[in-house]
């Protein structure tokens, strides 16, 4: 019984101290400031290597970790779209416009169209 309340004791000191690490962390690292400071630590952040934080010995062993070219080509163009968005809406809306005005020619031209292959077939 004694056991079990250690064990808890124990786990409950570890989750307190990791908490308090990771506040005291972020306070001295300005992330808790005013926007300026924010900032500052964003791209201070933005430009960290893993090299900086962890000796060679252990950064030799670890695989490459660069974002591979597929992924950066699909943000450039989700943000491609994103910055364009209304002019594809406007787009979109033309063509769906569009293809409803021509809806009963093309309707007509299918129709045409199997009624000749229906005759080709009865023949």
């Amino acid at each position: 019984m004694a056991m079990g309340k250690l064990v808890s004791v124990v786990k409950l000191s570890t989750k307190l101290g990791l908490s308090g690490l990771v506040v005291y962390t972020t306070y001295n690292l300005g992330i808790w400031g005013n926007c300026k400071q924010g900032e500052q630590v964003f791209y201070k952040l933005q430009s960290a290597k893993l090299t900086d934080v962890l000796p060679e010995e252990i950064t030799s062993q670890l695989p490459d970790m660069t974002v591979p070219e597929e992924l950066t080509g699909t943000i450039t163009a989700v943000g491609d779209v994103k910055k364009n968005m209304w002019g594809y809406y406007n787009s979109g809306v033309g063509s769906v416009c569009g293809g409803l005005a021509s809806l009963p020619d093309t309707v007509k031209g299918w129709s045409d169209q199997a009624v000749e292959i229906v005759k080709e077939n009865i023949k």
